[in-house]
C-alpha cells in the first residue's frame, strides 16, 4: 500500500509539474520570441530610416558603411539595402538562405546559417522618403540566444520535475508507511484471530477512523473469545456437535427433533452399588470421573458423542448430531476399545471394574426435549430403549448387540460374535435375537489407537 501510494503521488507530481512546466515554458518561449521579433523589426526600421536619403542619392559608399557597421553589431548576422527592383545597393554578412538569390523576402523569415546551422531570422521593411517608397532594408539577426534560453528552461523544468517526483516519492513512502502501519497491524490481528488467538488486543489509541476500527476489532475479538469460552464450557455439558448447532442458531433453539438413523451405546459399571459401599464418596467420584474421561475420549475417537451420564452409566450416540454412514461400526469399535481399556486398567488397580455394554442401531428421534425453560439435546425411541435393555442383559465384561446389527455387511467382517439368547421386549411381538461380541475381527490397529489415546491422556 505504501509503494502504491508513493507511485501515485510521484506520478501526480510528475503530471502536475509537467503540465505547469509546459505552460510556463510556452509562455517564456513566446515572450522571448516576441522580443526577438521586435529586435529584428526595430533594427530593420532603423536601417531603413537611416538609408532613405542615401538611397535617393545612390551613395553606395555611405550605404556600404552603414550596413557594415550594422552587421558588426552583436547578434546581427547580416544587413542589406535593395532598390525597389531588388537590386542590392549595399550588403554585408549573410542575410538570406541562398546568397545567390536576389529575391526580396517577406518579414520574419526564419532559417539556419549554412555550415554552422545557427538559427537566424530575417526582417525586411520598405524604405520610404516623404511617403515615397524608394527601396527595401533587410536585417538578419541570430536566434541562438532564444534557443539556448529555451534549452536551459527545458532542462531546468525536467530537473525540477524529477527532483519533485523524487521528493514526492520519498515523502509519500514515509507517509504511506505511517498510514499502512496500523493496517499491517490489523492484518496481523486478523491472522491471529484466524489462528484462534482471541486474546489479541490493540493497545494503541488513535482519534481517527483507524482508531475506531481498532476499537471495533477489539470488541469483535472479545466477542469471539467469549463465544469460544461459552462453546468450550457448553461442550463440557453437551457434545461438540450439539454445541456448534446451538451457538450457530441461538435464535432458533426450540423444542423438537428429527428422525435420524444412528447407533446408541449404553455402558455401566457392573456391581457399582456394592463397589460404592466399599469406597468413600470421594473415591467413588474419582473412579467415575476417571472412567468417564476415558469413555469421552474413546467416543470422540470413534466419531461418537456423549449424550449423558446417568449415575454410573454412560450413553454414547453415533450418527445423531452429524451424518455418519459407518455409525454401526463406530459404535461397536467404541465398545471393544472400552472393554480393552478396562482390562488394562484392572491390571494396575486394586479394585477391578467391569463394564456391561449394550449397543443397538436404528431409527430414533434426535433433538431438543424437555420444556422451554429447561431442555436437553438427546435421542429417544425404540432403538434407544432396546440398547438399554441389551446392556441390562449383558454380563460383566460383555458386549450385547442385536443379531441383525452383527450381521450387517459393513460390520460382520470386523467383529467376532457368538449367538446369544432371544429376548422379549415390551411392545414387540417377536423376540429379539441377540449375540455377544467377543473381539474385533478386522481392525488390527485397535490396540494402537488405544495406546495413542492413553499416551495423549498421560495414562
Amino acid at each position: 500500500m505504501a509503494v502504491k501510494l508513493a507511485l501515485v503521488i510521484a506520478a501526480l507530481a510528475v503530471v502536475v509539474m509537467g503540465a505547469l512546466g509546459v505552460i510556463l515554458l510556452n509562455q517564456h518561449t513566446q515572450t522571448l520570441r516576441a522580443q526577438a521579433e521586435r529586435f529584428g523589426e526595430t533594427m530593420a526600421h532603423q536601417l531603413a530610416g537611416a538609408s532613405a536619403e542615401l538611397v535617393l542619392a545612390e551613395d553606395r559608399l555611405a550605404l556600404g558603411a552603414l550596413v557594415n557597421n550594422l552587421a558588426a553589431s552583436e547578434g546581427v548576422r547580416g544587413a542589406a539595402i535593395f532598390t525597389l527592383d531588388g537590386i542590392p545597393l549595399a550588403e554585408a554578412g549573410v542575410h538570406r538562405v541562398n546568397p545567390a538569390s536576389t529575391t526580396p523576402w517577406g518579414q520574419g523569415v526564419r532559417w539556419r546559417l549554412p555550415g554552422s546551422d545557427e538559427p537566424v531570422a530575417s526582417w525586411q521593411v520598405p524604405i520610404r522618403f516623404q511617403e515615397l517608397e524608394v527601396g527595401h532594408a533587410r536585417v538578419a539577426h541570430s536566434l541562438a540566444p532564444l534557443e539556448a534560453t529555451t534549452r536551459r528552461a527545458v532542462w531546468l523544468l525536467v530537473s525540477a520535475t524529477l527532483v519533485m517526483a523524487l521528493l514526492a516519492s520519498i515523502a509519500a513512502g514515509v507517509i504511506g508507511k505511517r498510514l499502512s502501519r496500523p493496517i499491517d497491524h490489523l492484518m496481523d490481528a486478523s491472522r491471529a484471530i484466524g489462528a484462534g488467538n482471541y486474546g489479541f488486543r490493540f493497545t494503541e489509541r488513535r482519534n481517527d477512523e483507524i482508531g475506531h476500527l481498532m476499537e471495533s476489532f477489539n470488541e469483535m475479538a472479545r466477542g469471539l473469545l467469549e463465544k469460544s469460552q461459552v462453546e468450550a464450557a457448553l461442550s463440557r455439558y453437551v457434545s461438540p456437535g450439539v454445541a456448534r448447532q446451538i451457538l450457530a442458531n441461538l435464535e432458533q433453539v426450540q423444542l423438537g427433533g428429527r428422525q435420524v438413523e444412528g447407533t446408541v451405546l449404553f455402558a455401566d459399571i457392573a456391581g457399582f452399588t456394592a463397589l460404592s459401599e466399599r469406597l468413600s464418596p470421594t473415591e467413588v467420584a474419582d473412579l467415575l470421573n476417571e472412567y468417564f474421561g476415558y469413555i469421552t475420549r474413546i467416543a470422540s475417537d470413534c466419531h461418537g458423542s456423549i449424550d449423558k451420564f446417568i449415575g454410573d452409566c454412560a450413553m454414547v450416540v453415533f450418527g445423531a448430531t452429524e451424518p455418519d454412514p459407518e455409525h454401526r461400526l463406530h459404535g461397536l469399535t467404541c465398545a471393544l476399545m472400552l472393554q480393552r481399556l478396562v482390562i488394562r486398567l484392572n491390571a494396575r488397580r486394586e479394585t477391578p471394574v467391569s463394564f456391561r455394554i449394550g449397543v443397538n442401531s436404528g431409527t430414533m428421534l434426535a433433538g431438543n426435549l424437555g420444556a422451554n425453560e429447561r431442555m436437553q439435546y438427546t435421542v429417544v425411541g425404540d432403538a434407544v430403549n432396546l440398547a438399554s435393555r441389551l446392556m441390562a442383559l449383558a454380563e460383566p465384561g460383555e458386549i450385547v448387540v442385536p443379531q441383525d446389527m452383527a450381521d450387517d455387511p459393513r460390520v460382520a467382517p470386523c467383529i467376532l460374535s457368538a449367538r446369544s439368547d432371544d429376548i422379549r421386549v415390551r411392545g414387540r411381538e417377536a423376540p429379539v435375537r441377540t449375540c455377544r461380541i467377543r473381539a474385533a475381527g478386522g481392525d488390527p490397529d485397535l490396540d494402537a489407537r488405544l495406546d495413542a489415546l492413553l499416551d495423549e491422556m498421560g495414562a
